[in-house]
C-alpha cells in the first residue's frame, strides 16, 4: 500500500470516528429486529421495527445518516411480525404515527418527534376483524393519516374485504371504518397479501392490493381523487393475468408518480414490474416483494436485493448479498434514497446507491 493509500484510509476511518463521512458511505444496523418500515419529516427519518413482542422506533436528524437508540414504543405479546406482517410508520412534522396488528389494528402517536409515545388506539371497530395481520398506513401532505387492511369482519370463514379507517389528529381518534373494496359474492381479494396505500401531492389517496377474482391473483387499485367521500370503481393493473390457486404472499406498492397521479410496482408469476394505472405494465426483472419510489424500484432476487433506476437504460444493481423484506424511502434531491432490510435477524438501513 503507498504512503498516500495509508493517509487516505487513516482519514477515512478518523473522519468515520467523528461522524463526518456523507450519508451516501454509511449505514446504520440494529440487532435482533425485524420487518423494518421507513418514514421521514424534512431532515428526520424514522424506522419502525418489531423486537419478539417488542415495537420499537428509532429516528435520525441528519437525514439517516446516524440513527440514536431505539425508543421502545410498546410490548404486545401479540405483536404480528413476518412475510410483511409488521409496523407501518407515517411522519409529518412532529408527529409520527406507528400502525401494528396484535389481535386487533393498534395505533401509536407521538407529538414530540418520536421521544415519547402514546396509545394503543383501537383502528379496527369490529373486534379481531383485522387478524389477519396485514395493512398500511399514509399520510396526506395535510397531515391526515389512512390505514387500510385484510378485513375478515363478516363471519369466520367469510371472505376477504378491503377496509379503511382515517385520523384527522396523528392517530389518537379514528373514524368509523368503510369498505374500501368488497369482492362479487363466493368471491374474495386475496387472503395473504398485504395492501399498499399513498397520497398524492393533491390529496388524491390510492389503495392498491391482489385480488383473487375467478382464480386470478392480480393486483387491483380504487383512488380517491382529492375532497371526494368515496373511492372510485376498483380496477386491474396491467394487461396480463395469473392465475394461481393459492397466496403469494406479495403485495407490492404505490406511490406517486413523478408526473402526476400515482406510480405501482407488483409481482406476478416471479417477475417484479412497474405499472401506471390504466397503462400496460413494464417488467422490470425476475423478483419478489417489490417497493418503489417514483425513481426506483428495490427487489428481491433469491437470497439478494436488487434495485434498478426508473430511466430509459437503467440496469440493475446489488443493494445486498443477502436481505430481505426491503422498505424504501425517497429523498429530497440530490440526497439518495434509503432502503432498510433485514439481513438474518439485523435490520440494515443504507443509502441507495444506484449505478
Amino acid at each position: 500500500m503507498t504512503l498516500f493509500r495509508r493517509a487516505s484510509v487513516r482519514l477515512l476511518l478518523c473522519l468515520a470516528g467523528l461522524g463526518l463521512l456523507p450519508a451516501a458511505a454509511r449505514s446504520a444496523e440494529f440487532p435482533d429486529a425485524a420487518q423494518p418500515q421507513l418514514a421521514a419529516a424534512g431532515e428526520r427519518v424514522y424506522v419502525a421495527f418489531g423486537r419478539g413482542p417488542e415495537l420499537f422506533v428509532a429516528r435520525s436528524d441528519d437525514a439517516g445518516a446516524t440513527f440514536a437508540p431505539p425508543v421502545r414504543v410498546a410490548a404486545l405479546p401479540s405483536l404480528m411480525l413476518g412475510r410483511r406482517r409488521g409496523p407501518r410508520i407515517v411522519a409529518h412534522g412532529n408527529n409520527v404515527t406507528v400502525a401494528v396488528i396484535a389481535g386487533e389494528l393498534l395505533a401509536f402517536r407521538s407529538a414530540d418527534g418520536g421521544r415519547t409515545w402514546k396509545g394503543p388506539v383501537l383502528v379496527n371497530d369490529v373486534r379481531t376483524s383485522a387478524r389477519e395481520g396485514l395493512h398500511a398506513l399514509a399520510v396526506a401532505p395535510d397531515g391526515r393519516l389512512f390505514a387500510t387492511w385484510l378485513d375478515l369482519r363478516d363471519a369466520a370463514g367469510a371472505r376477504t374485504q378491503i377496509f379503511g379507517s382515517e385520523s384527522g389528529d396523528g392517530g389518537a381518534t379514528w373514524s368509523a371504518n368503510r369498505v374500501v373494496y368488497r369482492a362479487p359474492a363466493g368471491e374474495t381479494a386475496c387472503e395473504c397479501c398485504h395492501p399498499s396505500a399513498g397520497f398524492a401531492p393533491d390529496g388524491s389517496l390510492a389503495v392498491m392490493w391482489r385480488n383473487g377474482l375467478d382464480g386470478c391473483r392480480d393486483l387491483w387499485l380504487a383512488v380517491r381523487t382529492a375532497g371526494a367521500d368515496t373511492f372510485g370503481p376498483a380496477a386491474k393493473l396491467g394487461t396480463d393475468t395469473w392465475r394461481l390457486a393459492a397466496c403469494p404472499m406479495d403485495g407490492g406498492a404505490v406511490v406517486p408518480a413523478a408526473n402526476g397521479g400515482f406510480l405501482t410496482a407488483w409481482m406476478r408469476a416471479g417477475s417484479v414490474y412497474t405499472c401506471v394505472p390504466g397503462q400496460p405494465e413494464v417488467r422490470i426483472a425476475p423478483g419478489t416483494q417489490p417497493v418503489a419510489t417514483s425513481a426506483a424500484i428495490v427487489w428481491q432476487d433469491g437470497p439478494a436485493l436488487r434495485a434498478q433506476a426508473l430511466a430509459p437504460g437503467a440496469t440493475p444493481t446489488t443493494v445486498a448479498p443477502q436481505g430481505r423484506f426491503p422498505s424504501l424511502l425517497a429523498r429530497p434531491a440530490p440526497a439518495p434514497a434509503l432502503v432498510a432490510y433485514e439481513r438474518g435477524t439485523t435490520i440494515v438501513v443504507a443509502p441507495l446507491t444506484l449505478p
